[in-house]
């Protein structure tokens, strides 16, 4: 948890036009506010990151370690150990976009490769919340985070940011 605090005040307190709350979402309090929105709102999906609003990439860049590098399906990313530092650390798999929302679910590796969602309320293509967690492989589209975490944050809620410092920043 420290290491958490570490990353998220080093990282994600630039001025970045968003402050992160960082308790507030380790401890889930807006997970609700996410979900309601994923159930309510109209999505639609797409496999390609130049379909992330250009006012959000520059946020997402601004408050990200590494310049939120994002590499496409199918292409390249840093997967493993092995990996050159030269490719994008992420390899999105989807991103869904509402009036209001954005979610996206990507990998990211290391030692191992595990999925991260990042889960966006957005004004006017700018991020005005934020919340980051665990995935799964299977994971599609909204609904399926939606249902993802619908189950999951009525068995566990405050347990899905095992490795957070590690999902955006």
């Amino acid at each position: 948890m420290l290491l958490l605090a570490t990353q998220l005040h080093a990282y994600g307190q630039k001025e970045c036009g968003y402050k992160i709350d960082s308790a507030r979402v380790l401890s889930d309090k807006n997970l609700d506010i996410f979900l309601t929105g994923l159930r309510l709102e109209f999505f639609r999906t797409f496999k390609d990151k130049k379909d992330i609003p250009a006012g959000v990439l520059q946020q997402l860049r601004c408050l990200s370690y590494d310049h939120f590098t994002l590499a496409n399906p199918g292409e390249d990313y840093r997967c493993c150990c092995t990996s050159s530092m030269k490719l994008p650390s992420r390899q999105l798999i989807f991103l869904s976009k509402s009036e209001h929302y954005l979610v996206m679910a990507y990998n990211m590796g290391g030692i191992a490769t595990w999925v991260n969602v990042l889960m966006l309320k957005l004004e006017n293509d700018r991020i005005v919340d934020l919340w980051a967690g665990l995935g799964s492989y299977e994971l599609k589209s909204a609904g399926d985070v939606y249902e993802l975490y619908r189950s999951y944050s009525k068995k566990k809620k405050g347990e899905l940011h095992a490795i957070f410092h590690k999902l955006v920043f």
